[in-house]
């Protein structure tokens, strides 16, 4: 029960950071937007000596609208229930929702939490 407490108040915090990050950042030209759909593709561009530290993009073939690629840098968090992954444990057909932000010149917007939805 005690693990449960801490797993929600974690994820408070970090929405709670999330938010206020974004909204410096909107101060600034930062954009933030949320996508949800199925993974289409994945590439990886480069990958560290530890798990965690591969980088690169996913597509995502949205529902209503046209696909999207979005970066996944290192330190993106890739959650699924309980359990945080990596960009090489995602899957073609995963369905995910991802909270995203745009830096200014960047042409493809850049995950900073990435989750899992049902099927």
């Amino acid at each position: 029960m005690r693990h449960i407490g801490r797993v929600i108040a974690f994820l408070l915090m970090a929405g709670m950071l999330v938010s206020m990050v974004a909204q410096g950042w909107a101060r600034e030209g930062y954009t933030t937007a949320i996508y949800e759909g199925q993974i289409k593709s994945i590439k990886v561009d480069e990958c560290g000596l530890q798990p965690g530290l591969c980088e690169g993009s996913i597509t995502l073939a949205q529902k209503e609208g046209d696909d999207a690629t979005l970066g996944i840098r290192r330190g993106t968090w890739i959650k699924r229930d309980d359990h945080f992954m990596t960009i090489d444990e995602l899957k073609v057909g995963d369905r995910v929702k991802a909270q995203t932000f745009r830096i200014p010149g960047e042409a493809a917007p850049r995950a900073a939490i990435l989750e899992f939805t049902s099927r």
